[in-house]
């Protein structure tokens, strides 16, 4: 059984969430809960993005926006949210 992670999540990122329909907003929520709980999770659809020795991954949000993020420690620490090709991350 996996353990919550704790996630960071940056003020400009809820500002840029803010920016968001209600339901999409609800979506990276979702999406943010289940990085919390459990990596596995089938709609999460992880992928792993490697940056010479540093390992960002990818998690759907739905068909057209993405969440990257980071384990950094104890906890995720998130990068990027929005369309699925994010400008400078891939």
């Amino acid at each position: 059984m996996e353990t919550d992670r704790p996630i960071l999540i940056a003020s400009e990122t809820w500002d840029q969430l803010d920016s968001y329909n209600k339901n999409l907003k609800s979506k990276f929520i979702r999406a943010f809960r289940f990085i919390s709980r459990n990596l596995q999770h089938p709609s999460l659809r992880i992928e792993i993005i490697r940056r010479g020795s540093d390992v960002i991954y990818r998690a759907r949000v739905d068909p057209t926006h993405r969440i990257h993020f980071e384990q950094q420690g104890a906890f995720y620490r998130i990068l990027a949210v929005g369309p699925h090709r994010l400008q400078g991350i891939g």
